[in-house]
């Protein structure tokens, strides 16, 4: 799930993106950026992520990612998901985009402590997240939600809320 708060990124997955008061992200009028431009911008780096049992043949569990950046090589692309979607041992992984490709993927990393899971996929030149400081995040600021809840049914959804609280 990708979040934003006052047109930055926030990731379900513990990556967070916030916005300073002094650089607010404006539309080319200087208004603050809607819901639905806020959208437009982040939307594509937003991807599913899909866990398989067995040989590919059943899907056990979908959760949300984001594309982060690629390897050094520039052979792949890394994803950051959630840990708890993608820790479970002997299960395959696939990565869907927006433009309905799915890619298979490697689980690298998982840390369920801070529930960041990164995979990989063979895949580059896709729309990179961006990465702001969430130093600046205040309670109460709104915040936007982008993301898969319930599976790739419902890829691509929005909502919105507040930041409840920092730091937990």
């Amino acid at each position: 799930v990708e979040v934003v708060s006052k047109g930055r990124f926030l990731t379900l997955a513990e990556v967070y993106f916030a916005e300073t008061p002094d650089n607010i992200e404006t539309t080319e009028d200087g208004d603050e950026m809607s819901a639905n431009a806020i959208y437009k911008k982040v939307h594509e780096s937003s991807v599913g992520v899909i866990v398989y049992s067995g040989n590919r043949q059943q899907v056990s569990a979908e959760g949300t990612g984001v594309v982060l950046g690629t390897n050094g090589d520039e052979t792949g692309s890394y994803i950051i998901t959630c840990a708890h979607v993608i820790d479970e041992a002997g299960m395959t992984f696939g990565v869907l985009l927006l433009d309905g490709k799915t890619y298979e993927a490697e689980k690298v990393a998982t840390d369920t402590r801070t529930d960041i899971g990164v995979l990989k996929i063979k895949a580059t030149g896709l729309p990179l997240a961006e990465i702001g400081d969430s130093s600046t995040l205040r309670i109460g600021e709104p915040i936007y939600a982008i993301g898969n809840p319930g599976g790739a049914e419902y890829f691509g959804s929005i909502t919105d809320g507040i930041v409840s609280a920092i730091d937990r």
